[in-house]
């Protein structure tokens, strides 16, 4: 399974997800998507072991558990000076990619 491909028309239940599509899910590099999808305080840890697969509708539960944090976070640090500061802005940046010449 891809992620480029339309996931809205499949059921999340039954959509799995391999260890580079969850990486490219979140836009991470190789090297820092293994080491996030190791620390199962960062990642829900897989439905499926051997090998690792990740269920999407649990995919998309965490998603929206920390959202739900980040605003959260935002609310309490919300101050007159910091009015500019958006929810994005609490969640982990994706790898930066370099513009081909």
């Amino acid at each position: 399974m891809h992620p480029t491909r339309d996931l809205a028309r499949l059921d999340p239940r039954h959509t799995f997800l391999d260890a580079t599509d969850v990486i490219q899910r979140y836009g991470w590099g190789k090297t820092k998507g293994y080491q996030n999808l190791k620390d199962r305080t960062l990642v829900p840890p897989p439905a499926m072991t051997h090998p690792d697969r990740w269920r999407l509708d649990q995919l998309l539960t965490w998603e929206e558990r920390r959202i739900k944090l980040a605003e959260a976070a935002l609310d309490a640090i919300a101050a007159p000076e910091r009015q500019e500061l958006t929810v994005t802005d609490l969640l982990p940046r994706p790898k930066r990619r370099r513009r081909s010449a």
